[in-house]
């Protein structure tokens, strides 16, 4: 049975919905206002607590911009992560992106204000949520409308470069699947920045997860099915690994559809 949220651990959320603070900083408050009950209870509050606040994230989104559709579709990836990968699965820092209006949905894609490139360069984040196929066309119907959108969320955060870490941006996925296939077509909209010491091994984690759901070891076993989860697992078979990389592109330039 779910439990109330504790009044202090809604305060906290609610104080920093729409402010500049990192999720990993507001994950870490939300853990401490609930440490001091038994461990098996902590995820249960502290996840009733961002429950509690969503309408607060939903009223602010629409007073500064979004329409109460995307506002909407913005606070219901809260739900979709926890059915899919579950709360520890997901991350609180995800958690809290959502609910203090960091990332917000603008059409077939998430786009994530207060990021940064390595050299610290403002950059607007890019992330692919679980809503259907990955069409190209609604996502150069997401880049066009998401400067205007984001630029109301965060003022001060203006930015002239898209950035997404994802293990799609992996140099091979046009071998595997094909130069047509969405992900690719995707993937192909930015440009790689060097390779980083922990791409290897966070590329195979996110592969497991965002395409079958689930850790790497009950995802090397799992039977493969459909393009993806076939290709996915043909590398693994071939003792490949997959890299997770970041990628960048132009705000304002087009890409292709």
């Amino acid at each position: 049975m779910s439990r109330e949220a504790l009044p202090t651990s809604v305060a906290l959320l609610a104080s920093v919905v729409g402010s500049a603070q990192g999720p990993t900083e507001t994950a870490r408050a939300l853990a401490d206002s609930v440490a001091h009950v038994p461990e098996p209870e902590q995820d249960e509050l502290a996840f009733a607590a961002v429950l509690a606040v969503l309408p607060t994230t939903h009223d602010w989104l629409v007073a500064h911009g979004l329409t109460a559709a995307q506002a909407d579709a913005s606070i219901a990836d809260v739900a979709r992560k926890r059915d899919r990968y579950g709360i520890r699965g997901t991350g609180w820092d995800w958690f809290c992106a959502i609910v203090t209006g960091r990332v917000v949905a603008v059409g077939r894609l998430q786009f994530e204000v207060g990021t940064h490139l390595p050299d610290g360069t403002p950059a607007w984040g890019v992330h692919v949520p679980e809503t259907g196929p990955l069409d190209p066309a609604a996502c150069a119907r997401s880049f066009a409308a998401a400067p205007d959108v984001l630029r109301r969320l965060a003022p001060d955060h203006e930015a002239r470069v898209w950035s997404c870490r994802s293990w799609t941006l992996d140099p091979g996925l046009a071998t595997a699947l094909g130069p047509e296939a969405n992900l690719v077509r995707f993937a192909e909209r930015f440009d790689l920045l060097p390779p980083g010491p922990h791409d290897e091994d966070e590329g195979d984690h996110s592969a497991a997860k965002f395409v079958f759901g689930t850790d790497l070891d009950a995802a090397r076993g799992t039977v493969p099915r459909g393009r993806v989860q076939t290709a996915v697992h043909e590398r693994w078979a071939a003792g490949g690994h997959w890299t997770e990389r970041t990628g960048t592109a132009p705000v304002g330039v087009p890409s292709s559809a």
